[in-house]
């Protein structure tokens, strides 16, 4: 059975302004996007969160915005399955959340806006979709004999994670 363990996070984005001239009721809309990637050998994985709030608007202009991006990185230990990597979707969501929400708990309260947080996604592995591990590029060399001398050899692609 493959396991999930947390390695590390880290905040790679956090953006706030509040430019709303007086207390009341406020509309929001929300988005929010999280996938999962796995090292080509499943030993490793990085989860990648992004919320944003903001106020419903008709003109270009909002009044109030937050968005966090946070990216957390895991090692995987075993040989997962699909369904292990579905239960890991949902366990990296679990386990990313709760910081990304007193990050902006933090930055609202101290922005005059106390008491505001992110929503809960509903996340389940009925929902997750699994797509194939991304593959190496094949890499072709050519023959040294081929190959013009000031020329250094091909350099091996860099891998997603």
């Amino acid at each position: 059975m493959a396991e999930l363990n947390m390695v590390s996070q880290q905040l790679k984005d956090l953006q706030y302004f509040n430019h709303l001239s007086a207390p009341g009721p406020l509309k929001l809309e929300s988005n929010f996007n999280f996938n999962v990637e796995y090292a080509p050998d499943n030993s490793r994985c990085r989860a990648t969160l992004y919320h944003c709030v903001k106020d419903r608007t008709d003109g270009p202009e909002h009044k109030f915005f937050i968005s966090v991006e946070l990216v957390g990185f895991f090692s995987v230990t075993g040989s997962p399955t699909n369904e292990d990597k579905k239960e890991f979707h949902v366990r990296c969501y679990e386990q990313l959340f709760p910081s990304a929400d007193l990050l902006v708990r933090q930055v609202c309260a101290m922005g005059g806006m106390p008491n505001f947080g992110l929503s809960r996604q509903k996340i389940s592995k009925d929902n997750v979709m699994v797509s194939r591990p991304l593959q190496p590029k094949a890499q072709t060399q050519t023959p040294p004999t081929e190959q013009p001398p000031d020329q250094p050899p091909d350099q091996p692609p860099d891998q997603p994670l």
